[in-house]
């Protein structure tokens, strides 16, 4: 559906859906972990909120229940934590993440492992850019970056998302599950991964998995609270 919806006179640039798809996936990363811990009283209630000024790093001696909240001089607020990192990104080689469908997919396109990005120095630059105009923005290649800005694509397309991930079907399927917030990030990956064969011609693979963690990892640490949703696509 992002794919039509940001197509303009019939041509879509391909960076901006991976984009848009790699946004999606960080913010439901975040959202999965949240609801996980509802019962317990919300994320929040469990986080150490510690003052971090940009490009100093996270003090794991700081978490609590692996949540930190990183509160920016400018007052804004990230989360990060291993429960939701470990949803975008292996943390062992059987692992199930949004980086491994994805990845995969680009070493089946062609793609060598050396080409593949390093999310390590992804999450270092998102802790290190926190509360600057620098958070969350494509470092690539010149003619390759998005038209669509991670950020304003989890405020034009989350509430659609989570709405197709979360409602029952009009008609009734026999045997029908909904998937679980754990596994929304998979499947967003999963969609992507649809798309990467299909227009490797204008974007390599490696490029498309890098475009989409870029965007995955900041919109995973961003305020949920914070964010101003678009009720409508229109834009």
């Amino acid at each position: 559906m992002y794919a039509k919806t940001i197509s303009r006179d019939g041509k879509l640039q391909p960076e901006s859906l991976f984009c848009i798809a790699g946004a999606l996936a960080g913010f439901a990363a975040q959202y999965a972990v949240r609801q996980e811990m509802a019962d317990a009283g919300g994320i929040d209630a469990h986080a150490a909120v510690v003052t971090q000024a940009p490009g100093s790093p996270i003090d794991p001696a700081s978490h609590a229940d692996d949540v930190v909240i990183a509160q920016a001089p400018n007052g804004e607020r990230y989360y990060f934590s291993d429960r939701i990192n470990r949803l975008l990104m292996p943390d062992r080689l059987e692992s199930m993440s949004a980086y491994s469908v994805l990845g995969g997919q680009a070493m089946r396109l062609g793609a060598a492992r050396s080409e593949l990005p390093d999310c390590f120095t992804m999450l270092e630059r998102a802790a290190s850019t926190m509360g600057t105009s620098e958070f969350g923005v494509f470092r690539g290649p010149a003619g390759h970056v998005p038209a669509m800005p991670a950020r304003r694509a989890i405020e034009i397309f989350w509430p659609a998302t989570l709405t197709a991930f979360s409602r029952e079907p009009v008609v009734p399927v026999p045997g029908f599950k909904l998937l679980p917030p754990r596994l929304w990030a998979v499947a967003l990956a999963m969609i992507a991964a649809t798309y990467m064969e299909m227009v490797k011609g204008a974007l390599t693979p490696a490029l498309a998995l890098a475009i989409f963690m870029e965007a995955a990892i900041p919109m995973s640490k961003i305020d949920q609270a914070a964010v101003h949703f678009v009720r409508d696509t229109t834009h």
